[in-house]
This record gives structure tokens, sequence and C-alpha cells, in this order.
């Protein structure tokens, strides 16, 4: 006996039962498939939403420079922000213990610096002088990225536009500053700022002609991406485990900080949507699956009740106990494979069809997931031998004998 050929002649004559339970495993797939490639695109779009803000404020924060602030902790603010400078200093050992320390991971770029404003006595004005170092490398970090300012060279200036015309220098000049003899290195170009009337110089050179050894008064850094909403917070709570109360920490650029807390919103919003989705497919999900394996199993039991002359003169002529399984088996497991497979591409693509992909910039490769296919796949026709395990073994045990003599 060929059980595979009963068993498409079964399907044939029995087209309306084959298609009801074709119909619940199409509807199941269909849906965890849908679901699931939807809560896909939902993450996929949040981090690309993410990543464009991240971008952002790389792009915002790289033009403009600096964005941390770290002052001696006795600096009144009213103060520094009204000169652009403080007056407090604090040790130059600071910076380094910053950069030394594996705790500090929300700042890169840490440069010190010592500004005053001071008379040039040669020029007979007031100017902004800032003594200036390198940017301080990372001991406990690979340091690959360019440092955003170079240091000024040992005797060397660089200049304002505005006080360089005022003063007719050019680059390559060489000018007398407070008794120092100094080569004019660059000219900045007109900023609109204070820098316009700032002269740069070498750290060590600030500190000795402003009598102030191994002093500055403070320490520019910039801010990574790393930062959660309370940026601000845990940059300081970085610090303080480092200089503890010695310091206090400001933060500039505002746009930076708009779009960085933009970017906190976003994610933390695209997680609750994502969690929400899943809650509720989950819950769908275990309902479709108990309504459609009690309608398969019913429907193997109605298969059965129908086919009992059939099953017992299978019996009657010698067809074993197992093949006579295998034939309802052999149904069940054709249900759920052909049913995961149209209700996977259903699924998919009402799915890609819901989430509109050309408006949200996602392709359909990227929410193709081979690995949820196979499961599908592999986990239908398990749920559809599970539902007809119990009609299979009550056909295959009923007594030929007995289902004859009821004819």
């Amino acid at each position: 006996m060929n059980v595979l050929r009963l068993v498409c002649r079964e399907i044939w004559h029995r087209k309306l039962n084959f298609l009801v339970s074709l119909l619940a495993i199409v509807v199941l797939v269909g849906y965890a498939v849908g679901a699931l490639t939807l809560i896909r695109a939902q993450r996929e779009r949040t981090e690309q939403r993410v990543a464009a803000l991240d971008d952002e404020i790389r792009k915002i924060t790289k033009s403009l420079g600096f964005n941390i602030n770290i002052l001696p902790a006795d600096q009144n603010l009213a103060d520094f922000h009204a000169n652009d400078f403080g007056e407090k200093t604090m040790p130059f050992e600071y910076v380094q213990r910053l950069a030394e320390s594996p705790d500090i991971v929300t700042i890169n770029h840490l440069r010190p610096a010592l500004i005053r404003k001071i008379e040039w006595q040669e020029q007979q004005r007031q100017i902004v002088l800032m003594g200036v170092a390198g940017v301080i490398p990372w001991t406990h970090r690979s340091n690959p990225k360019k440092p955003m300012t170079e240091a000024v060279p040992t005797g060397s200036l660089n200049i304002g536009s505005v006080l360089a015309e005022q003063l007719q220098l050019k680059e390559g000049d060489t000018t007398q500053l407070n008794g120092l003899e100094l080569k004019v290195n660059k000219i900045y170009p007109e900023r609109g700022t204070k820098d316009d009337i700032t002269v740069w110089i070498d750290l060590q050179a600030a500190q000795n002609m402003l009598e102030l050894p191994d002093q500055i008064n403070l320490i520019q850094a910039l801010e990574c991406n790393c930062a959660s909403v309370d940026r601000l917070a845990e940059i300081e709570g970085e610090i303080s485990q480092v200089l503890g109360s010695n310091v206090q920490v400001i933060e500039l650029a505002t746009k930076a900080i708009a779009r960085a807390r933009a970017r906190v919103d976003v994610q933390a919003e695209g997680q609750i949507t994502v969690a929400r989705m899943q809650d509720r497919a989950t819950l769908l999900l275990v309902l479709l699956v108990l309504a459609s394996s009690i309608l398969v199993g019913l429907l193997a039991f109605l298969n059965v009740w129908e086919r009992q002359q059939e099953i017992g003169i299978l019996r009657a002529i010698g067809t074993s106990t197992g093949s006579i399984m295998w034939m309802f088996l052999l149904k069940a497991l054709f249900v759920g494979l052909i049913g995961a497979i149209i209700g996977y591409l259903i699924g998919f693509g009402i799915a890609v069809r819901l989430d509109g992909q050309s408006a949200n910039g996602l392709i359909v490769e990227s929410l193709f997931d081979f690995r949820m296919m196979v499961f599908a796949i592999l986990l239908a026709p398990i749920i559809t031998i599970i539902a007809s395990w119990v009609p299979a073994v009550f056909a295959s045990n009923q007594d030929p004998a007995t289902v004859l003599s009821m004819e």
C-alpha cells in the first residue's frame, strides 16, 4: 500500500477539510510572521533615527569645538560667563589625573588652558592671553582620533584676525610680547568673538609670564555621544570620581544638547513601542496557537470519523497500525508545511505593505529574516502533527471487526 498516494487522494477527495485546516495554519503563521516583521521594522526604524541624530550631534559638536568646560570649584560662574574666562586657578595635575583614569568614558580631547586679560606692554593695549597645551593623550585607551586643535609651537604665537590687522602682523613675523620674542605661527580668521583679540601661546610660557607655575584655570573637553538623558550629571559623576569636589563642569552647545535629548527620547519611545507591540503580539499569538491547534485537532477527528469504514477495510487487509497512523500524520505534515510557506509569504507581504517601506527608507531585504522563515516552516508542522496525534492514534487502534460490523 502506498501511504503517500492514499494521503494525496484523501486530500483531493475531502478538499474542504484540508482547506480549513490549511487556512488555520496560514492565519497562524501569517500573523506571527507579520507581527514579528513589523516589530523588526520598528526596531530598525528607531535605530536609523538614532544613528541620524548621532551623526548630527557629531557634526554639531565637531563644528563648535570643545563643548565641556571644567573649572575650579570656587570659580564664580557669573564672572566666568561675563569674561569668558575665570580668575581662579587649579593644578595642571588635574588634567593628567583625568587622562590617566579608566573611569572617564563620556568625554574626549582634554586640553588644559590658562587664560588672563593682560596689558601687551610693547603695543600698549589690552588683550586676552590664552596659554594652551596640546590635547592630553589618554593613558588607559587608544588615541586614534586626530586632535581637535594643534599645540602652539614653543617660541611662537597664534593671534586673532582683528588684533593681527590692527597691529599689522602677518604669519612669519616676529614680535615682542611682554619681553618674550615670539614668531607669528598662525592668524585665525574672524570669528566675531573675543578670539579676534586673543593671543595664544604655549601653556608653559604663559605660566611663566603670569608667574603661575603648573597652574591652569580651564580644562576643555569634547563630550562623546554615550551620555544618557542626564548627560551633564553623568559627566560630572565621572569627573567627581577622579577630582572629587575640586572642580565644576559646564556644558556648551545648546543645539547639540537638544539633539542629544531628542536622541534619547527617540530611543526610549522606540523601545516602548516595540515592547507594546511584542506584548500584543505574544498574547494574540498564544490565542491563535490554541485556536488553530484545537481546530486542526477537531477536523482530524472528523476526518477519522468519516473514514471509519475505509480504516476498517485497510486493517482487515493487513495494513499495520503504524501505516494507518502515519497516513493521518503525513496529512498533518502537509498541512503544516504548505500552510507555513503560504502563511510566511502572505504575512511578510502584508507587513511590508503596512509598514510603508518607501516612506520609511527601509528595504525589503533588511526586513527578511531567513531564520524566522526556517523557524515557521519547522514549527507549523510540529503544531499540526501534535494536534492530529490523538485522532491518528484513535484511528490506528480501531478494531476492524467492530468498525465493519457497524456498516
